[in-house]
Order: structure tokens, then sequence, then C-alpha cells
């Protein structure tokens, strides 16, 4: 028998940086806001503030002969009731949906 040479890889490739983005930005897009319903703080039940909004993710939407994407913006509350009892501030976020992907 003849003895088995096994080659060993000592590097990663790095990913390509930019290339999804890049792709996204080509198609119209349609924002989906994500809210809390009752804007009541579960703790103390004051109301809450909303503070801000951030991009949580990008899905790209098939429609035949049509293709658009939907960035998911995700609310933020503070309660201003629980933020002057303690040092720390109460923030509340929406859910969003999980990514199809």
């Amino acid at each position: 028998m003849f003895p088995v040479e096994t080659e060993e890889i000592t590097y990663k490739r790095k990913k390509s940086k930019g290339k999804h983005q890049a792709l996204l930005v080509q198609f119209d897009s349609e924002e989906v806001h994500h809210q809390v319903e009752e804007r009541i703080c579960p703790d103390c039940q004051g109301d809450l503030k909303e503070i801000g909004g951030s991009l949580q993710g990008q899905e790209l939407v098939f429609i035949p002969a049509q293709l658009k994407r939907i960035d998911h913006i995700q609310h933020a509350y503070k309660c201003q009731a629980c933020s002057d009892k303690n040092p720390s501030d109460k923030i509340v976020k929406a859910p969003i949906p999980k990514a199809p992907l």
C-alpha cells in the first residue's frame, strides 16, 4: 500500500465586505415601523416616551417581475418616571419579526 498524503490549509480567506449592502441599495425600499402597542412602562405603569428608532434588518421580497427592499425599523421608548427614580433608564424596544434567512 502507498502512504496517503494529506494537505493542510493554514490560512482563511477573507470575506469581501460591502457587496451585500451595495446589492440592496439598488432596489426601491419600503419602511416597516415596529412600535410598542401600549406605551406604558411594565414596571411602574408610567408613560413611555419614544427615544428613537434604528434599522434592524433588511430583506428582499420577490414579487413577480419586481423586487423591493423592506427596511425594518425598531422603535425604542424610555420611561421618564423610572428614569427619575433610578439612576439607570428603563428602555423598552418594540418586537421585530425574525429574519427569513
